[in-house]
């Protein structure tokens, strides 16, 4: 008889936040670096949920939120600001996101991060660093102009973010999912990187799920399944998407702003 238990095999880590349904979900698609576009969206939903009287809301941004707009540390300031009264604000860790924490942590090794909206986020906190310059300064020295330059709360928040949100029967990623897996046999590849590929653009319903990263100048829409980044850095159009999780109902609502003097909603 042994005396030995044997361990038990370690389990893969689950990417999903499960968040209790509240009166209404606005999910955000892909702001990179807009923060003229999301203020006036943000203008637009309060609108709405002060209209319909909801008391209990989160704001749910789906990753993205920075690189390639000019504004992108102003877009990290806002979101790591108090929320309004009865709202709540939850991030999604997009790609660039990634992108952004892997820089901050190695810059010499990510330097690929700068081809991609990396050297547009560092100007927006007034770092002007080039490849070369980085590759040429000794290590220490890169990484004190990042540390004297980006707040410290704006890593951190990032850092916390989780890869997808459950609430009721909605699921909200910032790239989709691989549709033939399980929830929690999805990977970080599936749901921060779109390796499944878009599934609307495949025709694939996917149940009720919301992303973004896949940048097209309009919704797309398969059944329950939306993707909403609305590529908000090129064409000055930002989309949201609101949902009641607490119900079986399905019923949806878009919301689009093209410029801070022009909204419309679907």
């Amino acid at each position: 008889m042994s005396f030995f238990k044997r361990r038990p095999a370690p389990t893969a880590p689950s990417f999903w936040h499960d968040v209790p349904p509240p009166e209404a979900i606005y999910a955000i698609g892909d702001v990179h670096g807009r923060r003229d576009l999301l203020a006036a969206m943000e203008a637009v939903l309060a609108q709405d949920w002060t209209q319909r009287s909801y008391g209990d809301v989160v704001l749910l941004y789906l990753g993205d939120l920075i690189d390639r707009g000019p504004h992108s540390a102003h877009v990290l300031d806002h979101l790591t600001a108090p929320a309004p009264k009865g709202v709540r604000r939850l991030t999604l860790l997009g790609n660039h996101e990634e992108m952004f924490l892997a820089f901050v942590d190695r810059p010499e090794a990510n330097l690929a991060w700068l081809d991609h909206g990396g050297g547009e986020t560092l100007n927006s906190y007034g770092i002007y660093l080039t490849k070369s310059d980085i590759m040429r300064m000794p290590r220490s020295k890169v990484l004190q102009h990042l540390r004297a330059s980006i707040p410290r709360p704006h890593l951190d928040a990032l850092r916390r973010a989780p890869r997808a949100v459950r609430s009721g029967d909605w699921r909200f990623t910032h790239a989709g999912l691989d549709p033939t897996k399980t929830d929690e046999a999805q990977t970080a590849a599936d749901l921060t990187w779109g390796a499944a590929g878009d599934v609307t653009a495949l025709s694939q319903c996917a149940g009720r799920l919301v992303f973004g990263h896949f940048a097209a100048d309009q919704v797309r829409t398969i059944g329950q399944t939306s993707c909403i980044d609305t590529g908000a850095y090129a064409t000055d159009r930002l989309t949201a998407l609101r949902v009641i999780p607490r119900t079986s109902d399905a019923t949806t609502e878009f919301f689009e702003v093209y410029k801070p003097d022009r909204t419309s909603r679907q």
